[in-house]
């Protein structure tokens, strides 16, 4: 893999005696340009140890032994594996990996940027020794849960899926039947905190949660997905995200 150094001045040396052992998935809220330049200003007070372009392109901004400011702030935490020492919570910062991807929240990935963030993560859980998995891959939000970072249009399953080498297979409802897309788009407003998941149930945890009254959009739906309160459709949209109909209006 390329690539290509634009090293930050914002870090803090080394990780304070703790190793990584998460990834931690952002987005930039911009373009890839703009971040190298925001990184680089030391005004800025932020940055990540890695960005990777909607074309493929990885830069690195801070050095893995070294902690990067991109998830220092805490706020009701839904990751279970954040660290606390005497009821209080211990800085992210000193033992995840952050990358930023380049888009906003709103923004489809391409192919190319899941496929070069796909194999940026494997390399580092290589060097680490970090599992593949919901636990060890997280996004920004479930450290700081004022936020909808890294957005609406990833799919965390997927992503990982890619990097453990796999291709994510199509999910089954009960009855084992794959479910029947319906290709239509639309628009509908989250009524509560809502979930997105990676297929149209809850077995495995969430990829991302929105807050409520947000705008989603959809790419089609499904009628038999999995059944909440006798209510079974799901949309979904083309990058692979899902989430229940009764959750929105």
């Amino acid at each position: 893999m390329s690539i290509i150094p634009k090293l930050s001045p914002n870090f803090t040396p080394g990780r304070k005696n703790y190793t990584p052992f998460a990834i931690v998935i952002h987005i930039m809220d911009g373009t890839l340009a703009g971040t190298d330049s925001w990184f680089s200003n030391p005004a800025s007070k932020v940055s990540a140890h890695y960005g990777v372009g909607q074309q493929g392109e990885v830069h690195q901004y801070v050095q893995e032994t070294d902690s990067a400011w991109h998830a220092g702030r805490v706020y009701t935490p839904s990751w279970t594996l954040i660290k606390t020492s005497n009821g209080q919570y211990i800085n992210p910062n000193y033992y995840t990996i952050g990358i930023e991807h380049e888009g906003k929240g709103d923004t489809p990935w391409t192919d190319a940027m899941y496929a070069a963030s796909a194999a940026l993560i494997r390399d580092i859980a290589d060097r680490w020794h970090i599992p593949l998995d919901r636990q060890h891959v997280v996004g920004h939000h479930e450290i700081y849960g004022a936020k909808t970072c890294p957005g609406t249009k990833v799919d965390l399953n997927k992503l990982i899926a890619l990097a453990r080498g796999n291709q994510p297979t199509p999910a089954n409802d009960d009855d084992g039947d794959i479910p029947q897309k319906v290709k239509t788009t639309g628009k509908v407003t989250s009524r509560s905190r809502l979930n997105i998941r990676a297929t149209p149930d809850t077995h495995k945890a969430p990829i991302n949660i929105v807050e409520p009254g947000i705008q989603l959009a959809y790419d089609g739906y499904v009628n038999n997905g999995e059944k909440i309160n006798d209510n079974s459709k799901w949309y979904f949209t083309d990058e692979g995200n899902w989430f229940w109909s009764g959750a929105v209006r």
